[in-house]
């Protein structure tokens, strides 16, 4: 059983401390074919980093099983959506929230940028859409709210297949593309009593996801 751990940002990094599509292909060619658990405690990062993982788990010969060990946001929660079983910690989290970036230039060019983050949603709203029991309009809908679910919610709207019992807490949402994330004192409480801490509106726009 081969085994590929996200638990860090998604995409390249100066410092050497995240995990990008180019290092997830050299794991994977390495591995070669047969069944493979991803492991994912991960606040996101780059959304073409994370379609690109997708796209690289979803094309593999072999059963894909995803474990949300902590926290599955933003482009994790794209990577999650290839496996043929996602199986999420009762304590996990998952969020999910429009693409947004960060862009300088005259007003044409924040147009060109405002269409191109449509573009990039359509293909996330696609993904999920693909893996989940929603229409594209709720999908949307919870992605410009900002949408956090705790494992039962995830396994309702199908997100994730099952749940298991987890005995680690969700870590690393101190991120600038996360806006609206549980404090410290939510996280100590029992998730499965918590709604989740969604539908908090998310106004920055920058191209992580």
């Amino acid at each position: 059983m081969h085994e590929l751990l996200i638990y860090t940002d998604i995409g390249e990094s100066f410092w050497g401390d995240s995990v990008s599509a180019q290092s997830v292909k050299a794991q994977l060619d390495d591995m070669g074919s047969g069944d493979l658990n991803v492991r994912i405690n991960s606040p996101g990062g780059s959304v073409f980093d994370g379609v690109a993982i997708y796209n690289l788990l979803n094309q593999r010969e072999g059963k894909t099983t995803v474990y949300i060990d902590g926290l599955a946001a933003s482009a994790a929660s794209v990577v999650a959506m290839a496996g043929d079983d996602i199986i999420m910690a009762d304590n996990a989290l998952m969020m999910i929230h429009d693409p947004w970036t960060m862009s300088l230039g005259s007003a044409e060019e924040m147009r060109a940028t405002a269409d191109l983050l449509d573009k990039i949603k359509t293909s996330i709203v696609s993904t999920y859409e693909s893996n989940t029991n929603l229409d594209s309009e709720t999908i949307s809908e919870m992605m410009e709210a900002e949408t956090w679910f705790n494992a039962d919610e995830a396994v309702d709207h199908g997100f994730a297949t099952s749940t298991v019992e987890g005995g680690q807490n969700v870590s690393n949402i101190a991120k600038p593309w996360i806006q609206n994330g549980p404090k410290p004192e939510q996280l100590a409480q029992d998730m499965k009593t918590q709604t989740a801490w969604r539908l908090a509106r998310n106004k920055i726009t920058m191209l992580k996801n």
